[in-house]
This record gives C-alpha cells, sequence and structure tokens, in this order.
C-alpha cells in the first residue's frame, strides 16, 4: 500500500485537506480495531495510514504559517 505523495497534496483546498485527515484518523481508528481483533491481515496499513495523515497535517501547517 502506497501513501500519498506531498505533491499532490499541495494542489488540493484547505477545506478538503481538513475532511480527509478527518476521514482517515476514523478510518485509522477503525484499523487499529481490526488488528486488536485480529482480522487485520496487512499491519503495513496502520503505518502508512499514520504518515498520511502526518503529510497532511504538515501541508496545512505550512498554509497556516505562510498567510
Amino acid at each position: 500500500m502506497k501513501g500519498i505523495k506531498y505533491a499532490s497534496l499541495t494542489e488540493l483546498t484547505d477545506d478538503l485537506l481538513k475532511k480527509q485527515v478527518a476521514d482517515n484518523r476514523t478510518r485509522l481508528t477503525a484499523l487499529k480495531f481490526q488488528k486488536v481483533v485480529g482480522q487485520l491481515d496487512n499491519h503495513a496499513q496502520i503505518t502508512t495510514l499514520r504518515r498520511d495523515i502526518a503529510r497532511m497535517e504538515t501541508a496545512l501547517r505550512e498554509r497556516k504559517q505562510k498567510v
């Protein structure tokens, strides 16, 4: 599972990025629950999703600092 490239995040609007962060956090919670229950086959999904969230938050933070 490949993550999102930072360059593609610069093209998105702030509102869309915030929505994606919220959606990915919900998805991350579900994946963590699946891991505990033993239903998760690919544990690397959690790491990839965490890093994607971090990239999105970094893009949002950089935009906020430029203003």
